[in-house]
C-alpha cells in the first residue's frame, strides 16, 4: 500500500492544502454573511449556489480536461477559485458572493474529477478501495482542519480571505511540479434519472433526501451556532465536531448495515437522529456546549451516512455493467437536493428563528423515514448476504461516477515507458533487430521486458512463433511470462503459439495455459483443448482447475447480474470440448464440473449425452 500511495505524495498533499482552504470559507461564509445582517434567506440562497456551481462542474469536468489537460484544468480551476474568493474580500455584496459560490463549486467539481483520476490510475483491483478511502481521509481531515483557521484573525476584516485564496493558490504547487502525467479518461455511460428510479426508488429519493438534509446542516449550522452563543474559538470545536462525527460514525452504520436489513437499519437510524437532532437546540439553550456538540456530532454522522447509504441501496438493484451510469444520476439527485437545502431552510429559520434548523432537518428525515416504510412494504427485503456493501462516501465532494470501488474497475492502459516505445519504433523499421534487442532484454532481466515483448509482438512486421521461438529459446525459464506478454498482444494466436510450446516443453505446457485461460477467459476452450491435446492423461487435471475458477466466478456474482452470468453455459462448453478430447474419461470429467458447480449437473448431464462417449 505504502508504494502505490508513495508516487501519489504530491496529489495528496495538494488535497489536504485546497480542503484547507474550503473549510476555511465554508466557516467564515455564514458567519460574516451573518455579522453583515443580511437576510437568512439570502444566506441561504448564496450557500445553496455552490451546488449549482457543483453540478456543473460535473457535467463539464471531462469535456475540460480533454481540451487542456489534467494538469492545466486542476491548476486553472483553482487559481479561478481563488481570485473569485479573493474578490470577495474587495466587495460586501451578496449577487457576488452567490457568483463566487457558483464559481468554486464548479471549481472544486472539476478538481475531484481530476484527483480521482489520477488516483484511479495509480490503484490496482485489488487495492482501489483502500486508495480511494485513505483520499477520503485526507479531504476531511483538510476540511475539519480548516474550521480552525477562523481564529486566527476577525471575521469582519479581510485576512481570512486572503488567507483562503493563498490556500488554494498553493494547493496547485505540489502537482504542478509533480513529474505525473494525467491518465487518459474514460468515456461513461449514462443513465436517465427516470429510469434509475424505476429501478431503486429508495435510492434516488434516499440520495436527494441525504443531499438537502445534508446541506442544509453543514451550510446552516454555524448561524445556529452564533444565534446561540457558539463564537470565537468555540465555533470552530463544534462544526469539526460535526464534521468529525460525519466521517467516524459512517464504520459502524456501514457496519450495521451491511449485516442487517439495509432498509430496517436506515430507518432506525432516521428516528435515533431526528431525537439527537431535537434535543441540540434544548441543549445549546440551556448552554451545555460539550453535549450539544455530541448531539450534533451524532446527528452529523448519521446525515452523512444517507448518501453512502443510498448508493449501496441503488447498486442493489443494478448489474454491475450499470453501476457507473447509476452513479452519475445519483450524484445528480444529491446535487439538486444540495441546492434545495440551504435555501429551504433558511426560509423555515427566517420565519421560526434560527432554532427550528434541526426541526427542519427532522421533518426531512421523517419524511424520508415514511418512504422508507413504503417501500419496505412495496418489495420484499434482499437477503442480507446478497447486499452490496456500502462505501465511505462524503458528501463535501461526491466521488465522480467511475470512481467508486464497487463499479466495473477498468485496467488504465496508461503510456508506454521509454524502453517499450523505443523497441516498438525499431520493430516497424527493422524487425530483427527489434527481436535481439527484446531477447537481450529479457535474457539481462529488465523490469520492463514483459512489456517489451508484448509492444513488439504487437507491430504488424513481427513473425510472433518466431519471435516466440526465439525468445523460448534464449530464456525457457521464463517461458510463462514470456507466453503470456505475447498472447496478450495476439490474442487470435494462442492456440499456435502454445502448441509451439507443447514440442518445446511438455512439461510446462498445462501450466501455462491453465495460466492464460484464467487470465483470458475467452482463451479458455482453445487453452483446455491444446492443453488435453498435448498431454492426454492431464484431462482430469485441467476438469478439475476450470472447475475450480468456473465455482469461485459463479459464486462472486452478484444478484442484479446472475441475468447475465454465462457461467453455466462455459462450464458445458469446456464438459463438452474435453469430453471429445478424452471420451474415455467423458464421465469422470462431467462428474468434476459437476461436483463444483452441483447447479449445472442437470446441463452436465445433457451435454454428455451428446458427446461420443454419452452415445
Amino acid at each position: 500500500m505504502r508504494l502505490t500511495l508513495l508516487p501519489l505524495a504530491s496529489l495528496l498533499v495538494s488535497c489536504f492544502i485546497m480542503m484547507l482552504g474550503n473549510g476555511l470559507i465554508n466557516i467564515l461564509l455564514p458567519v460574516r454573511m451573518d455579522l453583515e445582517s443580511m437576510g437568512t434567506d439570502t444566506i441561504g440562497l448564496v450557500l445553496s449556489l455552490y451546488f449549482v456551481g457543483m453540478l456543473a462542474g460535473g457535467l463539464y469536468a471531462r469535456q475540460l480536461i480533454r481540451r487542456a489537460g489534467h494538469i492545466r484544468m486542476f491548476a486553472g480551476c483553482l487559481a479561478i477559485a481563488a481570485v473569485s474568493v479573493l474578490l470577495c474580500s474587495l466587495y460586501t455584496d451578496a449577487a457576488l458572493w452567490g457568483a463566487m459560490r457558483v464559481v468554486i463549486g464548479f471549481c472544486n467539481a472539476c478538481a475531484y474529477c481530476a484527483m480521482e483520476s489520477w488516483l484511479n490510475e495509480s490503484a490496482s483491483k485489488s487495492n482501489r478501495g483502500r486508495v480511494l478511502a485513505f483520499y477520503q481521509v485526507v479531504m476531511l481531515v483538510g476540511l475539519f482542519m480548516g474550521q480552525f483557521l477562523l481564529n486566527l484573525a476577525a471575521p469582519t476584516e479581510t485576512t481570512l480571505f486572503v488567507l483562503g485564496g493563498i490556500l488554494l493558490t498553493a494547493s496547485v504547487i505540489p502537482v504542478v511540479l509533480s513529474r505525473q502525467s494525467g491518465p487518459a479518461l474514460a468515456e461513461v455511460a449514462t443513465m436517465s434519472l427516470k429510469t434509475l428510479y424505476q429501478r431503486s426508488p429508495l435510492g434516488v429519493v434516499s440520495c436527494f433526501m441525504a443531499g438537502v438534509v445534508y446541506s442544509a446542516l453543514f451550510n446552516m449550522l454555524p448561524l445556529f451556532a452564533r444565534y446561540y452563543g457558539i463564537t470565537d474559538s468555540r465555533l470552530p470545536l463544534y462544526m469539526g465536531a460535526a464534521i468529525m462525527g460525519g466521517f467516524l460514525l459512517q464504520f459502524p452504520v456501514g457496519y450495521l448495515t451491511d449485516r442487517f436489513d439495509r432498509r430496517s437499519v436506515l430507518l432506525v437510524v432516521l428516528l435515533i437522529s431526528c431525537i439527537s437532532g431535537l434535543s441540540v437546540t434544548g441543549l445549546a439553550s440551556a448552554g451545555q456546549f460539550w453535549l450539544t456538540c455530541a448531539a450534533t456530532a451524532v446527528t452529523a454522522g448519521i446525515i452523512s451516512c444517507f448518501y453512502p447509504i443510498s448508493i449501496a441501496e441503488a447498486f442493489d438493484k443494478l448489474r454491475t455493467n450499470e453501476m457507473v451510469a447509476a452513479m452519475g444520476c445519483l450524484i445528480l439527485a444529491f446535487s439538486l437536493g444540495g441546492i434545495l437545502g440551504p435555501y429551504a431552510a433558511s426560509l423555515v429559520m427566517g420565519v421560526a428563528g434560527y432554532g427550528a434548523l434541526f426541526v427542519f432537518l427532522a421533518v426531512g428525515q421523517l419524511l424520508l423515514a415514511a418512504f422508507v416504510v413504503y417501500r419496505m412494504r412495496a418489495r420484499k427485503a434482499l437477503p442480507v448476504e446478497e447486499q452490496e456493501q456500502v462505501s465511505v462516501h462524503t458528501g463535501a465532494a461526491p466521488m465522480m461516477p467511475d470512481r467508486d470501488p464497487r463499479t466495473d474497475f477498468i485496467e488504465s492502459p496508461g503510456e508506454l515507458s521509454e524502453e517499450a516505445r523505443i523497441a516498438s519504433e525499431v520493430a516497424e523499421t527493422d524487425p530483427g533487430a527489434a527481436i535481439k534487442l527484446a531477447r537481450a532484454v529479457a535474457m539481462a532481466g529488465s523490469e520492463h521486458s514483459a512489456e517489451i515483448t508484448t509492444a513488439v509482438a504487437s507491430v504488424e512486421q513481427i513473425d510472433p512463433l518466431r519471435f516466440y521461438q526465439v525468445l523460448l529459446d534464449a530464456v525457457p525459464e521464463q517461458a510463462l511470462e514470456i507466453t503470456i506478454a505475447i498472447v496478450r498482444a495476439q490474442p487470435n494466436r494462442a492456440y499456435a503459439l502454445v502448441s509451439r510450446l507443447a514440442r518445446e516443453m511438455p512439461e510446462r505446457v498445462v501450466e501455462i495455459a491453465a495460466e492464460i485461460g484464467r487470465e483470458m477467459p475467452d482463451l479458455r476452450l482453445e487453452m483446455a483443448r491444446v492443453a488435453i491435446e498435448s498431454a492426454p492423461e492431464s484431462a482430469i487435471a485441467v476438469a478439475e482447475y476450470y472447475a475450480r475458477v468456473l465455482a469461485e466466478e459463479h459464486q462472486s456474482v452478484r444478484p442484479a447480474d446472475r441475468e447475465d452470468d454465462n457461467s453455466e453455459q462455459s462450464a458445458a462448453e469446456l464438459v463438452s470440448e474435453i469430453s471429445e478430447l478424452a471420451p474415455e474419461q467423458a464421465a469422470e470429467v462431467a462428474a468434476t464440473f459437476a461436483e463444483a458447480m452441483p447447479e449445472v449437473a442437470e446441463v452436465l448431464a445433457e451435454e454428455l449425452d451428446n458427446t461420443p462417449a454419452g452415445r
